[in-house]
């Protein structure tokens, strides 16, 4: 199955376009360019809700990215 090969690869650039627009967004605004492991060690209290919003889309993208990656091993090998 080629298309699951290619939804994978579209789901998994997608996540994390927008997990990396959600950090540079904090980052930008907070003049602190170390966000990202700031943000995944949760360190960061002070999101803005657009910045969160890319951030939790972004991080739903990545698990459907990885779900269709399983399926498509499990499936198709």
């Amino acid at each position: 199955m080629h298309w699951l090969k290619i939804i994978e690869l579209l789901l998994l650039l997608a996540g994390l376009t927008l997990v990396l627009a959600g950090t540079l967004r904090y980052g930008s605004r907070k003049k602190d360019w170390l966000a990202l492991p700031r943000i995944v060690f949760n360190r960061a209290k002070d999101l803005t809700i657009s910045e969160y919003q890319w951030l939790r889309y972004g991080g739903m993208l990545l698990f459907a990215g990885v779900l269709v990656r399983i399926l498509n091993l499990t499936f198709f090998p």
